[in-house]
């Protein structure tokens, strides 16, 4: 066993990932949900310092100072609550029309709880490092960016990039929608506000809510 496992090892036995009781630590083994949450972990990770690469190092974005303002809160709400409403509502008029299966939550959200219910460091990931890697990349990059001139043009292929990214699980056609119409708001909040600040708060107040009910359902 080399160095950087047993340093991962040892990380994972002081936060107690994996274990409630009181094990000693050669007695302590390592799951592979585990390495998956520290892999996940280290990868966005990697994902956010190139961002902040990109920002500080090169003339491709301008750097400016993130300002958190009370209304983002609200706009956070907002979005939760709004795309929620919206998009359930749709899903379930094309699952009437259709006849489609609602019973079963698509298969990124259900590895995504079972990641959530092996560790809470995936808070982290889930509340925090997505909803930045995400946001900079679909509505920064193609929103803000690619489709500087056509805005909603860009809200629309981004919503859908934003879906289909999240079916790379398994595809089903109402997480594509539910997932799709999250995308569609957080467009609709950055365009609003041309502030990346405020889809990053909600698209992480999003993420909280859905965190925060798989525990409570554990």
């Amino acid at each position: 066993m080399t160095i950087l496992p047993i340093g991962i090892k040892l990380l994972f036995y002081l936060v107690g990932v994996g274990t409630t009781k009181d094990v000693p630590f050669e007695d302590y083994q390592l799951s592979s949900p585990m390495l998956s949450v520290f892999l996940n972990l280290l990868i966005l990770f990697l994902i956010l310092g190139f961002i902040v690469f990109l920002y500080l190092k090169t003339s491709l974005f301008q750097w400016k100072k993130p300002i958190v303002k009370g209304k983002d809160l609200l706009y956070a709400v907002y979005v939760f609550f709004g795309g929620k409403i919206a998009t359930a509502i749709v899903v379930v008029i094309i699952a009437l029309l259709f006849s489609l299966n609602m019973e079963e939550a698509p298969q990124n959200q259900q590895a995504v709880e079972q990641l959530i219910r092996t560790s809470f460091i995936t808070v982290i990931q889930v509340t925090i490092l997505a909803p930045i890697i995400e946001e900079f990349f679909f509505r920064k990059i193609i929103i803000g960016h690619i489709f500087t001139k056509h805005k909603y043009l860009g809200l629309l292929f981004s919503s859908l990039l934003f879906g289909g990214m999240h079916m790379l699980a398994g595809f089903s056609f109402p997480g594509m929608i539910l997932y799709s119409g999250l995308g569609f708001f957080l467009g609709l909040v950055y365009i609003k506000t041309n502030r990346l600040e405020t889809s990053i708060i909600a698209h992480g107040f999003n993420n909280l809510i859905s965190y925060l009910l798989v525990l409570i359902v554990r």
